[in-house]
């Protein structure tokens, strides 16, 4: 029996977590555990592009930044990071790339079920259980005003379906996956080169998300509004006047003191994008113009 790595505890650790033997309530609690500790958020990837560095962390430095920094990622990094400490409790799975740009993970048994279940820790999408996407069973998942469903592609057969919504509207492009191609971090080489180039949606922008399901709600930052969203589709937006004002929210609503916020806004300023005069429209995933297909990593 291979040794388990010192990274690997350290993120069950951060996760609060004990090591257990694989079972799909283990699992579950894994998930569960995932989305309230490691956020979505795009600081990190600011300042990995501000540095030079273009690439995704190793599980290693993806603990080291989030107990340092309260870094998690965007899905590539989350995603990655993730099926790394599957794999090393004793999980079975791979990468898959919903829509051509966005990582999720596909895990199979025997400790899971007969069918392979879909995992995703990098969506902002209430996913707090695998999913037996491939079985009969409603599949969607909500929570407030936001749901995300995988269903059968009417356009690809043997494909499925990843659908976002907000308030009853598809709120992203809708993305496809074929459940037999699978992927490992060197497949995504190019996708990942692509997420780094100056235009890249994230790159251009200020977003993080964390869901807090003891208050029963979620806190996202997108540029300078504040939005915090319960179960019951109660939501608040506060706009945001200083830097100092995302400062105190980050550290104080979503419970992240040690995230760089004002670096990633200061590096945002240096290359002409100010994020308190950024339009107020809904913002959408741009199309990744050297994939020629949505990304939102």
């Amino acid at each position: 029996m291979s040794t388990f790595p010192n990274w690997a505890s350290l993120y069950l650790q951060r996760l609060q977590l004990d090591r257990k033997p694989p079972s799909l309530s283990y699992l579950s609690e894994l998930c569960r555990a995932h989305l309230q500790t490691f956020p979505y958020e795009n600081v990190s990837k600011l300042l990995f592009f501000r540095d030079g560095k273009h690439e995704i962390p190793t599980p290693e430095e993806y603990v080291h930044n989030a107990i340092h920094h309260h870094f998690g990622g965007t899905c590539y990094t989350n995603n990655h990071c993730f099926l790394s400490l599957l794999r090393a409790l004793g999980f079975y799975g791979q990468l898959v790339l919903p829509g051509g740009g966005h990582a999720a993970i596909l895990i199979d048994g025997p400790n899971t079920g007969e069918t392979p279940v879909y995992v995703d820790a990098g969506a902002t999408a209430p996913i707090f259980e695998p999913i037996h996407f491939l079985e009969e069973g409603n599949h969607v998942r909500p929570f407030g005003t936001a749901s995300m469903d995988l269903t059968k592609s009417p356009d690809h057969p043997e494909h499925y379906r990843f659908t976002r919504y907000e308030n009853g509207k598809v709120a992203i492009p809708r993305w496809d996956f074929h459940p037999n191609e699978r992927k490992e971090l060197p497949d995504l080489s190019e996708a990942i080169r692509s997420s780094f180039l100056p235009d890249a949606f994230f790159l251009n922008r200020l977003h993080i998300h964390r869901f807090q399901l003891e208050q029963d709600r979620f806190v996202l930052l997108k540029n300078n509004a504040l939005q915090i969203g319960y179960s019951d589709g109660t939501n608040q937006i506060t706009p945001l006047h200083t830097i100092a004002d995302i400062e105190a929210a980050v550290a104080d609503e979503m419970q992240l003191p040690l995230l760089p916020v004002r670096e990633a806004v200061e590096s945002l300023l240096e290359r002409g994008i100010d994020i308190f005069s950024a339009p107020k429209k809904e913002e959408v995933p741009l199309e990744n113009a050297a994939l020629d297909r949505p990304t939102i990593c």
